[in-house]
């Protein structure tokens, strides 16, 4: 039932938790309780939602060196996750949740937590990445950044640097990856 309610509401909502890269971006995240983040090994994506010029090729190519980081295999062939991700250009209202660091409840797995509401007012200009179990279709991660339009320079180093920063958020190696000092030092 938790899982049910939580794949509802990540639909309809963004959920998170958080961290910034400038003062002008936002960026945050949240995941599922219910979710073993130590058996994923790979991955596939799922179309842009929003295509707008090489923005969706660049933060494509982004999100691929993050997970090729991780150790997580791009596969067409039966992945255990889904990238799914889009660009919004209006203001977005969401109810995330605050949650502990997804890297320390991954090591207690503590079902005490609970999910706790936040209301957030998101800025034009929000990329929004999520990863879905790719056998129950469920979203067991996402991270966003709001107000990726107010540089200047939206150049495809810019947009690396976005995606970087949303992943920061996301510190889990693949299963079976033994990450080396520089994987574990943020080098990317």
């Amino acid at each position: 039932m938790k899982s049910i309610k939580f794949y509802l509401l990540a639909v309809a909502i963004l959920t998170v938790s958080g961290c910034t890269l400038n003062k002008k971006l936002f960026v945050e995240h949240d995941y599922s309780y219910d979710t073993n983040f130590k058996t994923y090994s790979s991955y596939a994506f799922l179309e842009c939602e929003r295509d707008t010029g090489n923005i969706c090729t660049e933060v494509y190519n982004a999100i691929h060196r993050q997970m090729q980081a991780r150790g997580y295999k791009l596969t067409l062939n039966k992945p255990t996750l889904l990238v799914n991700y889009g660009i919004f250009y209006d203001n977005l209202r969401y109810q995330g949740y605050t949650q502990p660091v997804i890297k320390a409840w991954t090591e207690t797995e503590d079902d005490s937590y609970k999910y706790e509401p936040v209301k957030y007012a998101l800025d034009k200009g929000t990329l929004i990445i999520s990863l879905i179990d790719a056998e129950s279709d469920q979203v067991v991660w996402r991270g966003y950044a709001s107000g990726i339009f107010r540089q200047q320079n939206n150049t495809a180093q810019y947009y690396k640097s976005v995606v970087r920063t949303i992943f920061d958020q996301y510190p889990l190696f693949a299963e079976g990856y033994e990450p080396s000092r520089k994987d574990q030092t943020g080098s990317r």
